[in-house]
């Protein structure tokens, strides 16, 4: 048998002072024996409900609903349908409750071993509860509620302390022999974590937070070649390594020299003034050569005309010509004698090449083109650098692909500046990323650091940090097994530490001590008090009995019934079926007076056939209790119903009847009446008006035979209803048949009767009886029935008769 924890879903649960639990109804029900689907079962929230049915209508099984439901100690099984083919495994039922001041709602419930913590509030009673007051030996027990735990605890206790044992032994072998012989590093967190495991280790706190990556498996292989080599040898390819980064720094520094946003702009303002210089120049020319024969004097190709003839001019003679010459000097040019016109335009344009703006101009063209020829110069490839990138890849994979991505954006930085100056358009052009110079010199650094380590003695500080980072790598990487291990040995341990703490837990010092503390502080003369006012309020003086200590088990009093004349004799041996009946339900009322709300109490069959002395004193106390609070009662015993209902009217409890029937193949077919022998002469009066419309129908359908039918019938229960008008208003309920007690208190009322009612009694009786056929009517005796609107007539007959006596009744002081 598979152990259940004990929780807080086994127990009842206290709503709080002063608030209650009702229910409304039970609806939707399935999976619950022979009930029926589809029917709704209401209840009176604030009052008494009363629900009648016959054995086999199923009335247990909505009892059976609310025991698990509200957590009864003898709940008992749930079975589905026997009788079906295919029947629903789990039972389920919609439960509307209300609580104190609150609206309605509805509690999804299921036999799954749960239920919701609010209908642990509402109590069951039936013959199993009952056993909780009558134990074991047929001996009456008062036990107060939870009083029956610690004893039985105390005994459970013996036998899950041998089942602990054996489990805690099993558990022991269970280690897993890895732990004997590890797999992992102690030099590890990891690892130190595995070889010190407690069953609140946490592991997650050692626990890689990220995968291990093909970065790792580098640095593991690098770290292990590494140590494996000769330390001189292995620091000394480090250096070299370190060295070559230098060099990829230097060159990742002249780039970003080059490149970066300020020698651009420097590069962009040195073109735009030595554009804007040559457009001033150009302008000036413009104004001094304006009106010649021919364009682009002053630009370019002129000066340089301009200039040849200068240098030609002084080799021309051997002490050289003058330039520009003068008037009757011979040009060098066209070797024609300059006239004067010819002289003085020769000297304006002399007078232009040394003008000052035009000496700007050519200035700030060379700086130009000096600053550009130097960009031009730079090359940006990672074929520059090529050896210290490849080691770079080996040694930092991730920061070799920012290296070659920064190169490469600088690479069309520097195309596109190229293509910029030569008065391209480029659109969104480019800028230098952020540099990655200063992350080649920390890996430079690390690099040396690095060969430092592998160059210190055995022992030493930096040489076991790399000791340990390789053992870390390596552990690392076989986490997931590390962790499957790590888990399966941590749920044993904590397995184990639960076994242990319950094993201490099983002793039962603190049961025996919990025993008398409850029987000190709930047996107290008030509880005395309480169970002698229920006794005596249900039984009378015949039931003389008390409640006594009669010892206990483990430390844990048992409280019994005895007899006050001899308490030595067995009280099942003196008192019957009926008196054990109340003795039970005055322990269960006096239980619940302790309570401090005062929530819903269902009864499942609280007496029987062999209760019907006490029949009476049951009822008249349920009723008084459905003053306080929700009362639910389920009876096969329709005189019982009867003392219920008119009990409670007398108490002005609100009440609500119904009651249960079978169908061909299902029970528990919900009525919201009760059965008609049990029906109150309104009711009856509401069902023969239903029945007369009914029959007038068939009628106006020209059904002969069926009116006939319908008609016999409906006077047959006009005739019964005129009888039990009889005995409920005319004799105001002073005598009812096979009830044990004459009612005279309302025998006044039957004063209120007049030789006239007499006689609207005798005529509508004996019209009745001229329609009923009490025995085989004779072939020449066929009546004919009376037309609707005569049955209608007769039936309102006995209704304003009834409603006027009562009146009349009413008015008897």
């Amino acid at each position: 048998m598979a152990a259940k924890p004990l929780s807080k879903d086994h127990l009842p649960v206290d709503p709080g002072s002063g608030e209650s639990i009702s229910l409304s109804g039970i609806a939707n029900v399935s999976g619950v024996n022979q009930l029926a689907t589809g029917q709704t079962l209401n209840f009176e929230e604030s009052g008494l409900t009363i629900v009648y049915g016959q054995n086999g209508t199923g009335k247990s099984g909505y009892t059976r609903i609310l025991k698990k439901a509200c957590r009864s100690r003898h709940a008992g099984e749930i079975i589905p349908d026997v009788y079906s083919s295919s029947p629903t495994r789990t039972a389920k039922a919609d439960l509307k409750i209300t609580r104190t001041g609150s609206a309605a709602e509805t509690v999804a419930w299921q036999d799954d071993g749960s239920s919701a913590e609010t209908l642990s509030a509402i109590t069951v009673f039936d013959r199993d509860a009952a056993s909780v007051h009558v134990q074991k030996k047929n001996e009456v027990w008062f036990r107060p509620f939870g009083l029956d735990i610690p004893d039985d605890l105390a005994g459970v206790c013996q036998e899950i302390k041998a089942r602990l044992t054996t489990e805690k032994e099993t558990l022991e072998q269970k280690r897993n022999s890895v732990f004997v012989n590890p797999i992992w590093s102690s030099r590890s967190a990891l690892g130190k974590a595995l070889s010190s495991l407690r069953h609140d280790t946490d592991i997650a706190a050692v626990t890689p937070k990220t995968a291990f990556s093909d970065a790792d498996e580098a640095r593991l292989i690098k770290l292990q070649g590494d140590l494996a080599k000769d330390p001189a040898v292995a620091a000394q390819g480090q250096r070299d390594y370190a060295a070559q980064l230098d060099q990829l720094e230097s060159y990742l520094k002249r780039i970003e020299l080059a490149l970066n946003d300020e020698a651009i702009q420097a590069l962009h303002a040195a073109k735009k003034g030595a554009d804007d210089m040559r457009m001033a120049a150009n302008t000036a020319a413009h104004d001094a050569f304006s009106g010649l024969a021919l364009e682009g004097v002053g630009e370019t190709v002129w000066r340089t005309l301009w200039e040849s003839a200068r240098s030609y001019s002084q080799v021309a003679k051997e002490t050289g010509a003058a330039f520009p010459p003068s008037q009757g000097d011979i040009c060098v040019l066209c070797h024609q004698e300059i006239d004067e016109p010819t002289a003085a335009r020769m000297l304006g344009f002399e007078d232009f090449i040394k003008n000052d703006t035009e000496t700007k101009a050519a200035e700030a063209e060379r700086v130009f083109k000096e600053a550009e020829q130097k960009f031009r110069d730079v090359v940006v490839h990672v074929n520059k650098v090529s050896a210290a990138y490849r080691s770079l890849k080996a040694g930092n994979f991730a920061l070799a692909r920012q290296v070659l991505r920064f190169i490469a954006l600088g690479r069309r930085v520097h195309v596109q500046t190229l293509a910029q100056l030569s008065g391209e358009d480029v659109p969104n052009p480019l800028t230098l990323p952020e540099s990655v110079a200063e992350a080649v010199n920390t890996e430079a650094a690390q690099t040396r650091a690095y060969a430092a380590s592998l160059d210190d003695a055995s022992g030493g500080e930096a040489r076991e940090a790399v000791l340990n980072e390789q053992a870390n790598l390596q552990d690392w990487k076989q986490c997931h097994e590390l962790l499957d291990i790590a888990k399966t040995e941590l749920s044993r341990l904590a397995e184990l530490k639960r076994i242990e703490d319950c094993l201490r837990d099983t002793a039962t010092t603190a049961i025996t001590r919990l025993g008398n503390e409850i029987a000190d502080n709930l047996i107290t003369p008030r509880m005395r008090d309480r169970f002698q006012q229920e006794i005596v309020a249900l039984a009378g003086n015949r039931v003389r009995v008390e409640v006594v200590r009669s010892g206990g088990k483990f430390g844990s009093p048992q409280y019994e019934v005895k007899l006050y004349a001899n308490p030595k004799a067995k009280v099942h041996d003196v008192l019957s079926e009926g008196e054990q009946t109340c003795v039970a339900l005055a322990s269960y009322l006096t239980e619940l007076a302790n309570a401090s709300h005062t929530s819903a109490l269902v009864f499942d069959d609280p007496v029987s056939s062999l209760d019907h002395r006490w029949r009476s004193k049951v009822a008249k106390r349920l009723a008084k209790e459905a003053g306080v609070r929700q009362v639910i009662v389920f009876t096969h015993d329709m005189i019982f119903v009867n003392d219920l209902a008119q009990l409670a009217s007398e108490r002005n409890a609100p009440t609500a009847l119904a009651h249960l029937t079978r169908g061909q193949d299902v029970v528990g077919i919900v009525n919201t009446d009760l059965p008609w022998t049990a029906s109150s002469i309104r009711d009856r009066i509401d069902k023969l008006e239903k029945e007369a419309r009914a029959a007038k129908r068939l009628f106006e359908e020209s059904d002969d035979e069926g009116y006939k039918t319908a008609v016999s019938s409906l006077y047959s229960r006009l005739r019964a209803t005129w009888e039990r008008a009889l005995e409920d208003i005319v004799f105001a309920n002073v005598v009812i048949r096979h009830r044990d007690y004459i009612d005279t208190k309302n025998l006044k009322r039957v004063t209120a009767l007049e030789e006239a009612d007499v006689q609207i009694f005798q005529n509508g009786f004996k019209k009745c009886c001229d329609f009923v056929d009490a025995h085989d009517p004779s072939r020449g005796h066929d009546p004919e029935p009376p037309e609707p609107s005569e049955v209608m007539a007769d039936i309102k007959s006995l209704k304003d008769w009834s409603e006027e006596l009562r009146s009349k009744m009413n008015g008897v002081a």
